[in-house]
């Protein structure tokens, strides 16, 4: 056989790949090169194996939790955080996030100001005693593309927000911000001198900045893969513990359109404590509105045992923009 003819062929055989070097090896860098490939699919080989030893075991606990549920009647595993808080609950007995789903009309009555929520009267005279207490959160919500690429927001206005972040937090010491997209805060830091990246770790240990989830993105939770969630989560993590030193405790997920215990699941292996979610919907925010039950332990329905409860809190609220919501809140405080 002629070099000429020398090559490489694939085939796939069932679920195994095989790559055959059709030739002579008269080139050692060419050995070498294709004993890595072989390496890499070996471990890619591994890989596919235990995932389908994961979902075959996700399979089996699921059919045997449906034939538990089936058996004991409607119950659940989604229960708010106290009991108390369901005391004249209109739907009687409804403490699980499940039965929600089931009883609820998921109507959309005009709610007055609140327009998706109810309509809200107070005298005027409830605080005398007790001052309101008011939560201005100034957070991020940057999507690494959506409407513009990744580049044209970050140029547009991501950039802008973290630089006048610094600056309006650097001014007062009482201000804070939360900051979710580590891949805006990565490439932001690769742009910064180390004059900055210095003052950007102090602001995090004065508590003025927290780093929230930690994910390279916010995630979608309805319809990816765990693998993709723990890929983005990892080098989100991997990330801030390399230049900054600091573990996210907290999650904030304001805009996946939808949400998953097996998500809370997850962070809470990641280490983080709590969450902020906010898009449910209408008639879910108002039924835990009036019962003040946006604060609840969420756990998933699967795992026996093994099951991790995780400290939720449910926006009732639409979100701001980052960049209107920023310098609102720069304003306000500059004026009190």
């Amino acid at each position: 056989m002629s070099k000429e003819q020398t090559g490489v062929n694939v085939r796939i055989r069932g679920n195994r790949l095989f790559i055959i070097w059709t030739g002579a090896l008269t080139n050692q860098s060419v050995f070498q090169d294709l004993s890595r490939l072989q390496l890499k699919i070996d471990r890619l080989e591994h890989l596919l194996t235990e995932n389908n030893r994961l979902v075959a075991t996700l399979r089996n606990s699921l059919l045997q939790h449906k034939a538990s549920w089936e058996t004991r009647g409607r119950g659940g595993s989604n229960s708010s955080a106290d009991p108390a808080h369901n005391q004249g609950d209109p739907l009687p007995g409804c403490r699980l996030l499940l039965d929600v789903y089931d009883l609820l009309p998921f109507d959309n009555p005009d709610g007055g100001a609140w327009k998706q929520g109810f309509e809200i009267r107070y005298q005027g005279n409830e605080w005398n005693e007790q001052p309101l207490e008011v939560f201005v959160v100034p957070h991020s919500h940057n999507d690494p593309g959506w409407l513009k690429t990744f580049d044209l927001y970050y140029e547009d206005q991501t950039r802008h927000i973290l630089n006048n972040m610094v600056l309006k937090l650097s001014d007062d010491s009482r201000r804070k911000m939360i900051w979710a997209e580590v891949s805006y805060f990565s490439k932001w830091w690769n742009d910064i001198d180390e004059q900055k990246r210095a003052l950007v770790k102090r602001l995090l240990e004065a508590g003025q900045l927290e780093l929230v989830t930690g994910g390279w993105v916010m995630a979608d939770e309805a319809n990816s893969h765990y693998f993709a969630l723990l890929d983005q989560l990892i080098e989100g993590h991997q990330w801030i513990q390399r230049h900054l030193g600091v573990k996210p405790s907290s999650g904030w997920a304001i805009d996946p359109f939808g949400h998953s215990p097996s998500m809370t699941y997850l962070l809470k292996g990641a280490g983080l404590q709590n969450m902020v979610i906010q898009r449910v919907h209408y008639a879910i925010k108002k039924h835990f509105a009036r019962q003040q039950t946006l604060e609840f332990l969420w756990r998933q329905n699967w795992g026996g045992k093994k099951e991790i409860k995780y400290r939720l809190y449910l926006s009732p609220l639409f979100m701001m923009t980052p960049f209107f919501f920023f310098f609102f809140f720069s304003n306000f405080i500059e004026n009190i």
